[in-house]
């Protein structure tokens, strides 16, 4: 089925951007225009863990988030001597595109720039492999989906908090360490 009214409505979105909505209003929105069956699979993707034995369309998202996951296992394990087979998920399918946007975000030294690599790929292939296949489809409705709960979690991040969390876990750190030296 095409929805282009709704596709047509949807505002841009960029990485870095205030969201012009949050993902769970995004969801009741569509739930107004897409099937029942495809509002589930928007709330099943886009809000809480998919269930990806009854849908395979969570099935084919959930494969390229899993193949993202290991290969940064994988680049993680190696940069750290560690064996990352145990950190490693099953997977149907393979994307020599994911690989190599991993590879280039794992190549960074910054972990912010490696988080905004990746997600800028997430970005990518939910545009490349979803919207581009009919852009008037359910799965546009999806990858506009998967991009804006991008949007959302960059619109979250704040230097100022990140710094107070880092700061509360070095004081939490130390002052174990401290009762630890006491006790012993």
């Amino acid at each position: 089925m095409a929805y282009y009214s709704l596709v047509a409505s949807l505002p841009s979105l960029q990485i870095g951007d205030e969201p012009p909505f949050s993902v769970e209003e995004y969801v009741d929105n569509c739930a107004q225009w897409v099937t029942p069956r495809e509002t589930e699979i928007l709330r099943k993707l886009l809000l809480k863990e998919p269930d990806i034995a009854a849908c395979p369309l969570c099935k084919f998202v959930y494969d390229l988030e899993c193949q993202i996951r290991n290969a940064v296992a994988r680049y993680r394990g190696q940069k750290q001597g560690v064996d990352p087979k145990p950190y490693l998920r099953p997977h149907d399918g393979f994307s020599g595109q994911i690989e190599t946007f991993v590879k280039d975000a794992m190549g960074q030294t910054d972990p912010v720039e490696i988080e905004q690599h990746l997600d800028r790929g997430r970005w990518s292939l939910a545009e490349e492999f979803l919207a581009n296949l009919n852009p008037f489809a359910f799965e546009k409705v999806l990858a506009y989906g998967i991009q804006l709960k991008i949007v959302e979690r960059w619109s979250r991040m704040d230097v100022r908090v990140g710094k107070e969390k880092l700061e509360a876990v070095i004081t939490e750190n130390t002052q174990k360490e401290e009762q630890e030296e006491e006790t012993a």
